[in-house]
């Protein structure tokens, strides 16, 4: 409960600050919201410091105010300067409150709305749901939807409230329309301070407040075809993109480079972070600063993706394939071992589909035979592992930001190291191998950049990592208690120590499963759903230029295993339509 707690009051407080965090007009669109009603556009733009400026929206709110008192507990005379300390205190320096004109596509505006944290019962409130103009049929109902998929998707809410005078039937019918059901009634007794009437919780009664409630886990539609994948993007990204492409360029080239370099050292607690063009391109420039080339042995899983044993390849090395574990599917330690010998300069272990492999043991072996750890966290971003996030173990750690990851940049990597000697090394070669700061050449190197743009939407990103791997969970938690009671499969699990973030939630088939795995894809496709096997055991590709033992393990895994729908903006109506097909596909 504390973590979610934390988890709730971290998402809302970035969100907030970035929506109030406008200092142009281009930066306001870019974080707003565009909806539809009746077949014309509208937005949701929020209220920033800009307002603070614009005597125009100071009226218009007063006059609003004015014309619906009775829709608030708290009556009095409205002021212009009290508006106006309303707007300032109440709203942009409020931490606490994210409110949104209503406007049309012209930014005229017709109304408002907004959301309240309270931190004290760790949920959100619907407030300041204000009318201001006639006409503009069905605007204000679809003005509530848009604010509730903002809700969901920022902040992961399973339910909102607010809180409506019940004598305002106009507005009682229309929040019942929406599926908001009252759970509280509170009776309200007038009281006077001067020319300030307010209804506060008491009796005799002249009024009673409802507060009303919705779930949010049903009200994200099931698409008509469910992806395996599928990423998160939100104004956030939107917004820093448009920068960099109007501003990053001459001395701005690099600054979301740098942000995005710094804020992904910080997040999983390494002290260098360099971004690449690609996991892969991570792993070979890691691989190479530690001098591993021909003659070296480099031990890898046997199921992981190609890129993982590729770059062992791309240095002369030769890749050895260790068998997995049959729960969390990452390299089997006792198979580790016995593939040690006198060539073996490495091991690359997998967090496979983001489940952590079992380092703290992988660097006693590394410490024990002097080998170097390279791990490959291309899945894994926010994985623990005993305390500590994936990719801070070993000497490097790598990272994949490919469109189908938890956290995208359509292509793109990041390596990380706590080794400043080993991080130059890196760097050097990632520029082609020039003497820093000339255009001087010492030795023949590579070019495995990130650009400034893709930066930018990397780290918008990482700043909403939290919500995107509580989201991930979330999938894998439905997952696994609808399917529970199906004897046929067989869960990819955490082992202790470790927390995962559930990248794909994925299953083997059982021994005596009425089908097999491959029907059982092609069974779900004709519902609609796109799944995607396991990675096969990869020692059994014929580019390793020698024929490697299949391991065991891998080779069952590979042939039976299953990634189910996982992409991160699923809702619960979607994971129960795929739970259902699988069921009646297995004779469930």
């Amino acid at each position: 409960m504390k973590a979610e707690k934390t988890r709730l009051s971290n998402s809302f407080h970035l969100w907030e600050k970035h929506l109030k965090g406008a200092k142009s007009l281009q930066s306001l669109m870019n974080t707003s919201t565009k909806f539809e009603a009746n077949q014309k556009e509208y937005f949701l733009v929020p209220f920033t410091s800009l307002d603070l400026s614009q005597k125009n929206h100071h009226f218009l709110l007063k006059n609003w105010r004015e014309t619906n008192q009775f829709a608030y507990p708290t009556r009095f005379n409205v002021t212009l300067e009290g508006t106006q300390n309303w707007l300032k205190k109440g709203v942009i320096e409020n931490p606490s409150r994210v409110l949104f004109w209503i406007t049309d596509s012209n930014l005229v505006r017709l109304g408002h709305i907004g959301l309240v944290y309270l931190p004290a019962t760790s949920s959100c409130e619907v407030d300041n749901v204000l009318r201001g103009e006639a006409g503009h049929p069905g605007l204000m109902t679809e003005a509530m939807k848009s604010l509730e998929n903002l809700v969901e998707t920022e902040l992961s809410l399973e339910e909102i409230s607010l809180r409506v005078l019940e004598s305002n039937a106009h507005a009682v019918a229309f929040y019942e329309k929406l599926n908001y059901k009252v759970i509280i009634k509170t009776p309200l007794m007038e009281m006077r301070d001067g020319d300030t009437l307010s209804l506060k919780p008491g009796s005799p009664s002249v009024d009673t407040f409802l507060t009303m409630s919705k779930s949010l886990l049903e009200s994200r539609s099931v698409p008509n075809e469910i992806l395996t994948a599928g990423p998160s993007i939100s104004t956030r990204e939107v917004n820093y993109v448009a920068d960099a492409i109007a501003s990053g360029w001459n001395s701005r080239h690099s600054d979301y480079i740098t942000r995005f370099e710094n804020s992904f050292a910080e997040y999983v607690g390494a002290k260098y972070a360099m971004a690449t063009s690609s996991c892969t391109g991570a792993l070979h420039l890691s691989l190479m600063a530690l001098g591993i080339g021909p003659g070296d042995e480099v031990i890898v899983p046997d199921v992981t993706w190609v890129a993982t044993a590729s770059a062992v390849m791309y240095t002369g090395a030769k890749p050895v394939f260790a068998d997995i574990n049959t729960d969390d599917w990452t390299i089997n330690l006792d198979s580790v071992r016995s593939l040690l010998n006198s060539r073996t300069k490495a091991i690359m272990p997998v967090h496979l589909y983001g489940y952590g492999a079992a380092m703290n043991q992988i660097m006693q072996i590394a410490q024990e035979y002097n080998l170097y750890v390279i791990e490959d966290a291309a899945p894994a971003i926010g994985t623990e592992i005993n305390g500590k996030r994936a990719g801070t173990f070993g000497d490097f750690g790598c990272f994949s930001f490919q469109g189908a990851k938890l956290l995208v940049t359509g292509e793109g990597g990041m390596l990380v190291t706590d080794n400043e000697e080993l991080f130059k090394r890196a760097k050097k070669d990632q520029d082609h191998g020039r003497k820093p700061g000339t255009f001087w050449i010492e030795e023949l190197g590579h070019k495995y950049k990130m650009n400034n743009i893709t930066a930018a939407l990397g780290l918008a990103q990482i700043e909403r990592a939290e919500n995107q791997i509580f989201r991930k969970r979330r999938i894998n938690s439905w997952y696994t208690e609808n399917l529970s009671d199906v004897d046929s499969i067989s869960f990819q699990s955490e082992t202790s120590g470790t927390s995962s973030i559930c990248w794909m939630t994925s299953f083997t088939l059982n021994e005596g499963s009425p089908i097999s795995r491959d029907k059982l894809i092609n069974s779900l496709k004709q519902d609609g759903i796109d799944s995607r096997p396991v990675f096969p055991a990869i020692s059994q590709y014929p580019i390793w230029k020698y024929e490697p033992e299949v391991q065991p393990n891998a080779i069952k895994i590979g042939s039976t295993g299953i990634n189910l729908p996982s992409g991160v903006m699923l809702g619960k109506s979607a994971i129960e339509r795929v739970c259902a097909s699988i069921r009646e596909a297995l004779g469930n």
